[in-house]
């Protein structure tokens, strides 16, 4: 655990340039319509990202004829290439926001460049080819990663205070569900012949997209650059692996943060087997995640005020809870049961990850301040992209961990009916191995060691640094 005073390290030298510049002239500080505008590219930006896990590998499989190896190839080399340029777009981000530029730039740079691939990838010319789908995915995520590590950090740096910053996030965490609740609810418009996912709904959604991603850029015009910060150490590879390898809270928070992606990524790859192939209830599925992502969204409220009653572990604990539960009811859900019953449980794992958007996401930012004053440098980017890189590769383990528990046992999605043993199989990728380690990174979260009073005393710190006479 921390000390109760996290010193410095003797070695750092204080400058009279500070830590932490002052607020840049666009003005600092929290207010509603500044993290609203912050907030705003984060609605185009997810509008497009849900469907490039869950639908568009699809579409290419079932209308433009490319076959399941090449696709499961493609999200296999495009996880390996999201998960290297996590870390170096973090890493260069903090560093040109070292000399004085801003996160701003970079966000508008990947919205716009997110739209122009999902244009290609959303139209294809027939007949489209793996190396066509696989580059301009590779495009896509290019772009992606570009606005979202920095918009993260971005996030982070437009208080310093320890409520105010989860305020922040929550406002994010709602504008990103505004964006996945408008691609989710695209098929059950009245235009279109059914509620089914095809080309057509996607090539009219590039269009929505694009005019959510260019509201939002043009609205982020408004928001405030945030605190800029200032290097009191000269940089240098050493550093910056100490700032990663020596940074105790950081350490712990990768530890939940990749426990819970392995947990998280089990149940999002076997969800619809287990609502379809299962309970089946396939006809339910889409309204479902909808209401879902509705009421998941509108509870962000509530976990803000949490926060502010506790503190942000305390808050991630209890969604970690909440996810606990629901895989250990479900592992009592049979065929025959009430729709609205695996419904419920489907809202709670969305309120879990509703909760762990706010206080996860928050928590890094503290963490970061942390390391500012441990080791004279920020990391913000770098901190979020190396989180973003953990989690994505806990999803993507887990979920391909969970298929291959699954087809061991035998489950076969298209059968109307399962062995026992199969069931076990499903049973035991969708609740009871993702449980394990739901309280393996509630474990984690439990030693998180920067509390409210915590991160008064390390802003104090850093503060001291910009006015060292007082």
């Amino acid at each position: 655990m921390m000390n109760a005073e996290p010193a410095p390290s003797s070695s750092l030298p204080v400058s009279n340039a500070g830590d932490v510049r002052a607020p840049d002239r666009d003005g600092g500080g929290w207010s509603v319509r500044k993290a609203l505008a912050y907030s705003a590219p984060a609605a185009g930006g997810y509008f497009f990202y849900i469907p490039m896990w869950s639908i568009l590998p699809g579409i290419y499989a079932k209308h433009f004829g490319l076959s399941l190896s090449a696709i499961a190839g493609v999200v296999l080399f495009i996880r390996l290439f999201d998960g290297f340029i996590d870390t170096l777009i973090g890493y260069l981000s903090d560093y040109r926001r070292s000399v004085g530029g801003s996160r701003k730039p970079w966000v508008f740079v990947g919205g716009i460049g997110s739209v122009v691939a999902c244009y290609f990838l959303f139209n294809p010319p027939l007949p489209v080819t793996t190396t066509y789908y696989l580059t301009w995915s590779m495009l896509y995520f290019l772009a992606f990663v570009i606005a979202e590590i920095p918009h993260l950090t971005w996030g982070s740096e437009l208080t310093p205070d320890y409520h105010q910053r989860a305020q922040v996030f929550g406002v994010r965490y709602m504008v990103t569900r505004v964006g996945m609740i408008s691609f989710f609810a695209l098929p059950l418009l009245p235009i279109y012949a059914s509620s089914d996912y095809t080309p057509e709904v996607l090539q009219d959604g590039v269009y929505l997209g694009a005019a959510m991603v260019a509201v939002g850029l043009i609205w982020a015009l408004a928001a405030p650059s945030g605190m800029a910060p200032a290097a009191v150490r000269q940089d240098s590879w050493r550093l910056l692996v100490q700032s990663l390898v020596r940074n105790k809270p950081l350490l712990l928070y990768m530890g939940a943060s990749t426990s819970l992606g392995l947990a998280g990524g089990m149940w999002y790859g076997v969800i619809y087997f287990f609502l379809d192939s299962y309970l089946g209830l396939g006809d339910k599925v889409a309204v479902m995640f909808l209401l879902a992502t509705v009421i998941a969204g509108l509870s962000t409220p509530f976990w803000v005020r949490l926060i502010h009653r506790t503190s942000k572990a305390t808050v991630w604990v209890i969604g970690t809870a909440l996810f606990a539960f629901q895989m250990i009811a479900s592992l009592a859900l049979e065929p025959g049961v009430a729709w609205w019953v695996p419904f419920a449980l489907v809202v709670v794992v969305n309120l879990f990850f509703s909760c762990h958007d706010v206080a996860a996401m928050s928590t890094l930012g503290d963490i970061a301040d942390y390391g500012k004053l441990k080791f004279g440098r920020d990391r913000g980017a770098t901190y979020f992209g190396l989180n973003t890189l953990l989690f994505k590769i806990g999803l993507g383990f887990g979920g391909g961990l969970a298929l291959a528990v699954t087809g061991w046992f035998g489950f076969e999605p298209a059968s109307s009916a399962q062995s026992a043993h199969a069931i076990l199989g499903l049973k035991l990728s969708f609740a009871i191995i993702p449980l394990l380690f739901a309280i393996i990174g509630a474990v984690f979260i439990l030693r998180t060691p920067i509390d409210p009073r915590r991160h008064r005393i390390i802003r104090r710190r850093i503060e001291s640094r910009q006015n060292p006479k007082h």
